[in-house]
């Protein structure tokens, strides 16, 4: 069940250096040093505070390089401090509005850390147990063989133990269009693919758990989230709908290629569980200080529910050879660095990445948002390595960090690179037939129209100022003609075209897998 290039973001979850990484256990009470503890706690201080200073540094310095990132936001806490609240740059490329501490960065992925702490709450509550099976949400579910519903818990489902793979799901729920909780069965009948047992991350899990809370209670995630994780924490500037948000607070997304930055409007209201909040600069250090002290402000969720929801319950085996994650909670993976226990939870997007990094141990932690891709995944990476060991007081992080912005503009010249090498060589490939077809307006008139997929759903092809236009839901693809009935279809210049033909009637369409069959009257030629 392919997707195509356009659709394959989605499986940049985790990023490709973390594809190598992880984790050996969980927050472990390290052993106090002899010297009195005013010295220690003293001692401590000065490390996170100067590793907050030099992370600051790089990241100003890298900032600096064209194309790195329009802005970032950068936090680092330590006990009621805040050693570092870095927020700096232009929300959109090109435009005079800055950024501050309550401007809105998308973190993706990190949703999935503040839904582990909800079914945490929401299990302590009898809400929603996290022993609850798919078959006792939905009875009547049917799974790919020998996958099991009533041997599927919430737990599995956010810990990535489920058993199931989809790519319709992840793709419609990211890019195109909210599924409705209703729908999921049949979805998850008809689109998934059983896989072997153990943990396997993606977004899978966490959507079903938002479809099977909305079931059993009648309410979204959404408000669940915000009435009892948001709210009781105050979080005010943590929002799962874009349309909760002043424009001007919003940050864009943004792709660089080579030249000038492609931006792309602050993500629509199609937010999911998997990948669906928006963030401050000041939230994400109160977030980040719940999870340290394992306290809520308002004493709601409880003690116990940030420690179920920081427990691993999975045995992760990804590793860099130094940055170890081998284990995952409900929505954390727990690593290794340095002989330093952190929990860790990467975001990505198409053109923002994002991570946050706990030292429970320590009291400290990290926060990187940038409103760009621009090789920022590796970079993230070694920019936590390089705070843990600082803080943590150990030799050659210093080195490393010089060594990282040193090494940042080559990583920068390299991910440009091979993205403009992917869209050639996919270009030059002789199915396109030389891209010499140059069709008039009146020409492709007989391509516009209604179409419609089992699979995928409703897709709409329409005249724009550019030529023809695909949309199929919130997504919007440009159609460049290749040769007759013919169409290259991407969703920018940095994305490789991706196959689109017509029948010789115009009455039906392949979109790289994807059938599509029209539903209205073919358009007659110049109408």
């Amino acid at each position: 069940m392919r997707t195509g290039t356009a659709r394959r973001h989605l499986q940049a979850k985790l990023w490709p250096r973390l594809g190598a990484m992880v984790l050996a256990g969980l927050v472990a009470t390290t052993a106090i040093a002899k010297e009195p503890r005013a010295e220690t706690e003293g001692a401590a201080k000065q490390r996170v505070q100067s590793a907050a200073n030099e992370i600051r540094a790089a990241l100003v310095e890298i900032q600096k390089q064209p194309g790195a990132f329009p802005a970032v936001s950068a936090v680092v806490v330590h006990g009621d401090l805040t050693p570092l609240m870095l927020v700096q740059g232009a929300a959109h490329a090109g435009q005079p509005e800055p950024v501050d501490r309550q401007s809105q960065f998308y973190i993706a992925s990190q949703t999935k850390s503040f839904i582990a702490l909800l079914a945490a709450h929401l299990d302590e509550s009898g809400v929603l147990p996290l022993d609850t099976t798919l078959a006792q949400i939905w009875p009547q579910l049917t799974l790919p063989p020998p996958v099991d519903p009533a041997a599927i818990t919430m737990a599995d489902l956010l810990s990535h133990q489920e058993r199931l793979k989809t790519d319709t799901l992840n793709f419609l729920t990211a890019y195109v269009r909210h599924v409705p909780a209703a729908d999921y069965p049949a979805m998850l009948s008809r689109h998934t693919e059983a896989r072997s047992e153990g943990f396997r991350y993606a977004n899978i899990g966490d959507l079903i758990y938002g479809a099977a809370l909305e079931v059993r209670t009648g309410r979204s995630w959404q408000d669940w989230l915000q009435k009892e994780v948001l709210r009781p924490l105050k979080l005010d500037h943590v929002h799962s709908r874009s349309s909760q948000v002043p424009a001007g607070r919003l940050t864009w997304n943004h792709r660089w290629d080579g030249r000038a930055w492609i931006a792309y409007p602050p993500k629509p209201d199609l937010m999911h569980a998997a990948g669906g909040l928006l963030a401050s600069a000041d939230d994400m250090a109160t977030w980040m200080r719940a999870n340290l002290r394992r306290r809520s402000p308002t004493g709601m969720p409880s003690a116990r529910g940030f420690e179920l929801a920081q427990r691993p319950q999975a045995r992760a085996d990804l590793s860099d050879g130094e940055f170890v994650c081998d284990g995952y909670s409900l929505g954390w993976y727990a690593c290794t660095y340095q002989n330093q226990h952190v929990l860790m939870h990467p975001g990505g997007y198409r053109g923002a990445v994002s991570a946050t990094v706990l030292i429970p141990a320590m009291d400290t932690g990290l926060s990187l948002a940038t409103n760009s891709d621009s090789a920022m995944e590796g970079l993230q990476l070694e920019l936590m390595k390089a705070f843990i060991g600082l803080a943590a007081g150990k030799n050659g992080e210093s080195e490393r960090l010089r060594k990282v912005v040193a090494d940042y503009p080559g990583r920068l010249a390299r991910t440009v690179a091979a993205r403009r090498d992917a869209v050639q060589q996919v270009r030059d490939d002789a199915a396109w037939g030389g891209w010499k077809w140059a069709p008039s307006r009146a020409e492709t008139q007989r391509y516009v129209g209604t179409f419609r997929s089992d699979r995928l759903g409703r897709l709409e092809v329409a005249h724009d100022a550019g030529g023809l236009e695909a949309r199929l839901g919130a997504m919007r693809l440009t159609l460049t003609p290749a040769s007759v009935d013919l169409f290259g279809a991407s969703t920018s210049a940095l994305d490789p075209p991706e196959t689109f033909r017509y029948a010789d009637d115009a009455g039906s369409l392949r979109w790289e897998d994807d059938s599509f069959t029209r539903v209205d009257e073919t358009p007659a030629p110049g109408k």
